[in-house]
């Protein structure tokens, strides 16, 4: 089928055709699905179609497999010219990669393609410096179509690789000049192979052949040379190829002014040497410094330059000798200096030799400055003495000159660093007075944002916010991220959602709110159980066309699962399917995870099937085991075996996790003995070491079976593993005491989980026991009022009357929309 444009004999803007208004690129991409299959027309055409699927964030090889599939139908042809059609439309929007994708498609069509879309594609990739791609798409042309203008650009790419035989053979193929005639060859590229001629002693050479081609290196004047040229803007140059570590480009300016003959000044070799040292090429460093010193072009400047390089090379004696030889120069170290030989013990962590420069550095009468503080800031970490923080802050507040954004932003992140949250809140009341805060960056807003959220401080993160706008500081994606994250992870779900959606409404941080944001509102209200809030967030999202991928869908399937609302996940998996988003191995295990804690085990069972048949993806351990805690709460023991065995024949080794529910399961079942035994057996057989939560659970099986001895029995074994109890375990087994009315021995494993003297044993240490207070009142009413008030009073003795005293409350959202894999430390019994 055709895909024509939205209107007929509609002519074709520069770019790719815009999507018609209202029709987002979810819709569009729907259409387009549509279209392929022959049941309706696309509107906007091919053009369309792939800026759809651009902004839907698909890569190349997606979009190719969708052209392919497209140009298979009956009327490929049509398909075809315009998809040649969109190749300038590509070239207009740089879409170099999406452009190769057509081309690779219309070359396996057999779609003969114009030579200027080749010409246009190498020019864009030698821009990007993608030099051996250009020789790739100059191969797919044989060389009779090869242009001059093509020509040209592999002469330069072979330059910038070094490849001076081969530059000189695509110029051997340019045309003489004529009067008259322009050369292909650009003034830039000629430099480049000049430059590269002179480095191999062969500039005689290619200045020949580039007079030939009449080719110019610089302002017109031929490959002579100038006597005008710009050293100023020379060195700015050097100082750009040095930012993006391209050492062959300033050299390639550096020979340029060296060989044109104009006087060259000290500062030129210095921008040169820094290009070196930040490129990396400590010998050419060297070579150059002596060359300076035979010019007498050596300054302080000069030295610290060559002192960062021996420094950024790790060659630290060099690097002392280096001083010392300008000290005997008679020049003074400076706190460029003394900034660069503290930045290489920073480097190195060696904290002594740190504050030894510093002393020195003061000794020497110089005062710290801002580059100074910076850099000790990066000395710090989580394990950091007080006493060099301490010191570091000093400094800080010692500083003469004002503290700009660089060294605020380093503070900041120090602080979050080091998780000093309330030192962070003290540097921010300290500077809000002086204004800093409105050359501060949205991601330095953000990551403060971040730290307070994670510490639950829910006033500094609205507080910053609201900083931040006052400021005028715009926000970013993940800016607005890290502010939803932090509401939502500190049960702040609605008001999350009422920031995204006034951020829809402003027209500067409408196109901020992405898929991410989303999700993140959607993760809250998953694990508060809010299925009516996931749903109304769904809908919002495709309101405004915000794209849902395989996270989002899990996140919403979980809010499912977890609201026992497994009836709404069907529309979910179909509108999944529609809009061509692939499940992954999340997705099937959250979906079994849903049926099982909904009773629906058949189901479970089925989807399980599906996937292995499908083959796509492998069950794996968390899903075993929803399906196997599925039939703990259903007591179907033997499906639970049955399963327990396909689990061990595909490979799936059982955890700790995997003993605990089957021990709930026997348990309840009233098979002590196979419970026991199965963990015993399974322990030897996969190298399982039993932990806390599988003995609390056979602890609670031998209470459930009012088998007090065993109970008693499973303690000591744990006691001689090594295990270490904790205050939940210790309440189980308190709580199953009582209930057999061994409440005399509760006391004793009371005493021996605070290490006081039992004639039962104990662990390594003090651990307490969970929900005290209550046991011991119930322990009062039981005849055993003497006994706990002697207890009670050693424990108060000794302080111990706060261990075990917690009993919880409302934190954090810890848990999300992923399968969180916290279940495999193994289930407590509730």
């Amino acid at each position: 089928m055709g895909l024509p444009f939205w209107g007929p004999n509609k002519k074709q803007a520069p770019g790719l055709e815009q999507l018609p208004q209202k029709i987002g690129s979810q819709k569009a991409y729907r259409l387009w699905q549509q279209a392929k299959k022959g049941n309706s027309q696309m509107p906007g055409g091919i053009s369309a179609a792939v800026a759809s699927m651009r902004d839907l964030g698909k890569s190349s090889s997606e979009i190719e497999l969708e052209l392919r599939t497209a140009v298979k139908g009956e009327a490929s042809q049509s398909l075809l010219e315009e998809l040649e059609a969109l190749c300038t439309a590509l070239l207009h929007d740089n879409a170099i990669d999406v452009l190769q994708v057509v081309l690779n498609v219309l070359e396996d069509s057999c779609h003969p393609v114009d030579t200027s879309i080749y010409a246009s594609l190498m020019s864009a990739q030698l821009r990007r410096r993608e030099y051996k791609s250009i020789a790739a798409t100059a191969g797919k042309l044989c060389s009779e179509r090869q242009t001059p203008k093509m020509l040209a650009i592999l002469a330069t790419a072979a330059a910038h690789c070094n490849n001076l035989d081969e530059a000189m053979s695509h110029l051997g193929r340019l045309p003489s000049t004529v009067e008259g005639s322009r050369c292909s060859l650009s003034a830039s590229g000629a430099a480049q192979i000049l430059s590269l001629a002179t480095r191999e002693q062969r500039a005689d050479e290619v200045k020949a052949e580039l007079e030939r081609i009449g080719a110019q290196t610089k302002g017109g004047k031929g490959a002579d040379g100038d006597q005008s040229i710009d050293v100023q803007k020379s060195m700015a140059s050097i100082k750009a190829f040095a930012r993006n570590k391209d050492l062959s480009g300033a050299s390639s300016v550096f020979e340029r002014v060296r060989l044109s003959g104009v006087a060259v000044r000290p500062q030129l070799y210095n921008s040169y040497l820094d290009a070196c040292v930040q490129c990396g090429d400590t010998k050419t460093c060297q070579k150059l410094f002596q060359e300076m010193k035979q010019l007498g072009y050596i300054d302080v400047v000069s030295y610290n330059t060559m002192l960062k390089a021996y420094l950024s090379a790790g060659r630290i004696e060099e690097a002392r000798e280096h001083v010392k030889e300008m000290a005997s120069m008679g020049l003074a170290a400076n706190k460029v200096t003394y900034n660069e030989m503290l930045n290489a013990k920073v480097a190195a962590r060696d904290r002594h030799g740190m504050w030894a420069i510093v002393d020195e550095m003061l000794g020497a009468g110089l005062k710290v400055n801002l580059i100074t503080c910076s850099i000790l800031l990066k000395s710090l970490t989580q394990h950091s003495g007080e006493s060099d923080i301490a010191r570091i802050m000093a400094l800080i507040s010692s500083l003469e000159e004002p503290l700009d954004e660089v060294l605020f932003s380093s503070t900041i992140e120090a602080c979050i660093r080091i998780k000093r949250i309330a030192m962070l809140s003290h540097v921010i009341k300290d500077h809000k007075v002086v204004g800093i805060f409105k050359n501060m960056s949205a991601p330095i807003f953000g990551a403060m944002i971040k730290a307070f959220g994670e510490s639950g401080d829910v006033q500094q993160v609205k507080e910053l916010w609201a900083q931040m706008q006052e400021s005028q500081v715009k926000p970013t994606a993940i800016t607005i991220g890290c502010v939803v994250e932090a509401l939502v992870i500190n049960r702040q779900g609605e008001e999350a959602w009422r920031l995204v959606q006034e951020q829809l409404g402003n027209e500067d941080t409408k196109g901020m709110v992405n898929t991410v944001v989303y999700s993140t509102v959607l993760k809250g209200f998953a694990v508060s159980k809010r299925i009516d809030k996931v749903l109304s967030v769904f809908k919002e999202m495709r309101a405004n066309s915000i794209a849902c991928n395989t996270i989002t869908y899990n996140t919403m399937l979980d809010a499912c699962a977890k609201c026992n609302a497994m009836e709404k996940a069907g529309e979910l998996l179909e509108d999944m399917k529609e809009l061509n988003v692939e499940p992954d191995i999340i997705t099937y295990s959250t979906i079994i995870k849903g049926y099982c804690v909904s009773g629906d085990i058949d189901l479970a069972f089925s989807v399980l099937q599906e996937m292995k048949r499908d083959g796509q993806f492998e069950p794996d351990e968390i899903m075993y085991n929803s399906i196997l805690d599925g039939c703990a709460r259903q007591r179907n023991v033997s499906e639970a075996l049955k399963l327990l065995d396909e689990m061990q024949e595909s490979g799936i080794k059982p955890s700790n996790y995997t003993l605990s529910i089957l021990v709930k399961l026997l348990g309840n079942s009233r098979r002590l003995g196979q419970a026991l035994q199965m963990v015993d057996d399974l322990s030897k057989q996969h190298r399982l070491k039993p932990n806390i939560q599988v003995y609390t659970c056979m602890v609670h099986a031998c209470i459930q079976n009012k088998r007090f001895e065993r109970a008693l029995s499973v303690y000591e074994s744990m006691i001689d593993q090594g295990c270490r109890a904790d205050e939940k375990f210790y309440s189980v087994l308190v709580r199953g005491c009582m209930q057999l009315h061994q409440s005399a021995t509760a006391i004793q494993i009371i005493r021996a989980a605070y290490k006081l003297s039992s004639d039962v044993s104990s662990g390594p240490s003090v651990v307490g026991v969970e929900g005290l207070e209550g046991i011991c009142s119930k322990l009062k009413a039981c005849g055993e009022h003497a006994a706990v008030e002697e207890l009670e009073g050693e424990l108060e003795h000794w302080g111990l009357r706060q261990w075990g005293s917690r009993s919880g409350g409302k934190g954090m959202l810890k848990g999300g929309p992923s399968r969180d894999r916290n279940t495999r430390g193994g289930a407590r019994m509730q």
